[in-house]
């Protein structure tokens, strides 16, 4: 009997195992942006954008003044998809998926749409400690030692090319992607691009991106030191993270996560957010405040569940097998 015992025990333990890996995977991936991780753009001031869309989530610390669509690529029940720290204006379109909330005022058109949410106040975020991460994160990643090949052609090709399989590091200088006509990637399909550009004031206009062999929603763009950022004409493969930079941002698109301290302009945001692996954030980067305890995430319940009933089964049987001695 005790054999039986521990066959039970084995064949119940491995999906608990696998469960409860999946959840914390799942829980590990979401937070590599921190409070910006789930939405498509998050900007710590204000954005002002007219005619055009983000198809994921918006939350912006200052106003919101937006005219378009949001939400449209989310699934049903996605919860706050615009949420905005103080004054919220939306006309000419429609929150998709979800609800709005606002921290100040609501100017709402009467031909902007809810068909699946509510508009209600609000402030569910706070802004001042999602800022001092996201800066903190955006000066670490720039210390990180560069371990990719990086070249800059005189015609304005920018080609990097990864040396390994986990993380990718390269350094370009503001100066050479404000000059770029090409900008390659290639890494292997499972490595996390990081690029760290220079310099206060960066602009991309009409080139192209191409990535190779990885995936655009493991590659960041870490704009450290950009106060001001404009882009025109170009489609960005992979994430911004600049979060002390002005972002004018018009005829073309970021697909991934658009971090900023502001946001102007008709450039559309899609929905492939970013979910490389970053290395842990040193404390001396940012100390998160203290939280009270939090609810296992739900991820992991069907796991909480499956260990409580295994434990059951194997207390059933060996009770069975102490009788049966």
């Amino acid at each position: 009997m005790k054999s039986k015992t521990y066959d039970v025990w084995g064949v119940v333990v491995a999906p608990i195992v696998v469960t409860l890996a999946l959840g914390f995977s799942a829980r590990a991936n979401a937070v590599e942006l921190g409070a910006a991780s789930d939405y498509n753009v998050f900007v710590l001031g204000d954005i002002s954008q007219q005619y055009t869309d983000i198809e994921g989530k918006l939350a912006a610390g200052g106003n919101v003044n937006f005219m378009g669509g949001l939400g449209s690529k989310l699934s049903n029940n996605s919860g706050n998809v615009v949420v905005a720290g103080k004054n919220l204006t939306l006309s000419n379109g429609q929150v998709n998926h979800g609800n709005a909330v606002y921290g100040g005022s609501a100017n709402v058109s009467s031909n902007e749409g809810f068909p699946q949410g509510t508009l209600s106040k609000s402030n569910p975020i706070d802004f001042n400690e999602a800022g001092k991460e996201l800066r903190g994160l955006s000066q670490y990643l720039a210390t990180l030692t560069p371990t990719g090949k990086t070249t800059v052609q005189s015609w304005g090709a920018i080609n990097l090319t990864g040396s390994g399989t986990a993380l990718n590091v390269f350094n370009l200088a503001g100066s050479s992607v404000s000059k770029a006509s090409s900008f390659q990637i290639s890494g292997d399909a499972n490595s996390t691009i990081v690029v760290n550009i220079s310099g206060k004031d960066v602009s991309l206009q009409n080139f192209g991106f191409n990535i190779l062999g990885t995936d655009k929603q493991k590659v960041i763009y870490n704009f450290y030191e950009a106060t001001n950022i404009t882009a025109s004409g170009v489609g960005i493969l992979g994430s911004i993270l600049a979060p002390l930079a002005n972002f004018n941002f018009n005829n073309g698109q970021v697909n991934g996560n658009v971090v900023v301290a502001s946001l102007t302009g008709n450039g559309e945001s899609h929905n492939y957010l970013f979910n490389g692996d970053l290395p842990d954030l040193p404390t001396k980067y940012y100390t998160k405040p203290p939280t009270h305890t939090q609810v296992p995430e739900p991820a992991n319940l069907p796991g909480l569940g499956l260990m409580a009933v295994v434990f059951g089964l194997f207390r059933h049987k060996r009770n069975q097998a102490t009788c049966l001695k």
